[in-house]
């Protein structure tokens, strides 16, 4: 009879501080465990109390016997893409993501002084995501090569919190993974370098 470990059940929780990062270097070196600090990162700050969704669409070829039966199933295509809304609208790393690093100009606290947009940016940028599992070990989900796919509608109602939503292709990198996930005991949540 298995056992049962409730240590591997969770919930989503972010890690203390910045939880989402990116880099708009040419070839930026991309963390290889959870353990590690980034170098050369940014932090795009605080996200929706949604956090992030991933989502997979897989397409399937179905093969019938002579019968008119299914018999053989085959996975010809896999989609992956993930979702998250970008809580600090006036901050210049959200706004370079979403407009493109060329039409974003901060002042020396990182401040929007201007965003010229032009049309949704087709940049390809790595994403991470660091949480906080329940049972104290930090996950780090790595996305190499994110691609902007659909920018959500930007509600200025009164009172309500101003938001840049995006879907993200998580397009594969040259290990054809989409995306990496790393765990390890957490030791440290800062970014170094950025």
């Amino acid at each position: 009879m298995a056992n049962i470990d409730t240590s591997n059940v969770t919930t989503g929780a972010p890690v203390e501080g910045a939880c989402c990062y990116t880099s708009f270097g040419a070839s930026p070196t991309l963390p290889t465990t959870a353990a590690e600090d980034l170098t050369g990162f940014d932090s795009v700050g605080e996200i929706s109390e949604n956090g992030y969704t991933k989502s997979v669409s897989v397409t399937t070829n179905k093969f019938k016997g002579w019968h008119g039966s299914t018999i053989l199933t085959q996975v010809s295509n896999e989609e992956n893409t993930f979702k998250v809304a970008f809580a600090e609208v006036d901050g210049g790393v959200v706004n370079k993501i979403r407009y493109g690093a060329d039409n974003v100009t901060v002042d020396a606290n990182g401040k929007v002084t201007a965003i010229d947009p032009t049309v949704v940016p087709s940049h390809t940028l790595p994403l991470v995501f660091d949480e906080l599992l329940a049972n104290g070990r930090k996950r780090r989900t790595v996305f190499p090569r994110a691609t902007i796919e659909s920018v959500d509608d930007e509600a200025h109602a009164k009172g309500s919190l101003l938001l840049i939503g995006m879907t993200f292709s998580a397009n594969v990198d040259d290990q054809g993974r989409p995306y990496y996930i790393r765990e390890a005991a957490p030791t440290s949540s800062g970014v170094q370098g950025a």
